[in-house]
């Protein structure tokens, strides 16, 4: 008996060992989904590869309508757009998404908007999100 409780042991540390953690994803996923992050133009850099996202309800400065993204906790991806009459963002599922690590989100778009991409998170806070597209 002592040995069958000792194999469990065994068994069930190497198990726990072994099992990815989630501390890394879930403060992230948290922030992240749920929420629509509209685009702040504004803020990024002339000659960077990084996007800057903003939560809905940010005080943006007066400009067109923004595009920006929902990413929903049951994986599915909303894209909003600019309204052709000006009169605001509307919304348009296009795909779903997943987090592929800790940092990198992969985005499965249906076929009508393309292919596949990746954003890496480069940083997120409750009132910000800056992204980099990657390979």
């Amino acid at each position: 008996m002592r040995l069958l409780t000792l194999f469990f042991a065994v068994f069930l540390f190497l198990q726990l060992a072994s099992c990815e953690s989630d501390a890394d994803v879930a403060p992230t996923q948290t922030q992240l989904v749920d929420r629509i992050w509209l685009r702040s133009h504004e803020e990024e850099a002339a000659n960077s590869a990084i996007q800057v996202y903003r939560p809905k309800g940010y005080s943006f400065p007066p400009s067109w309508p923004r595009s920006g993204y929902l990413f929903h906790t049951d994986g599915r991806l909303v894209h909003y757009s600019p309204a052709p009459d000006d009169g605001g963002s509307i919304p348009e599922e296009v795909g779903i998404w997943t987090w592929e690590s800790s940092n990198i989100l992969h985005g499965h778009l249906s076929a009508q908007y393309g292919s596949e991409y990746k954003l890496k998170v480069v940083e997120l806070t409750p009132e910000v999100l800056k992204v980099e597209q990657v390979q």
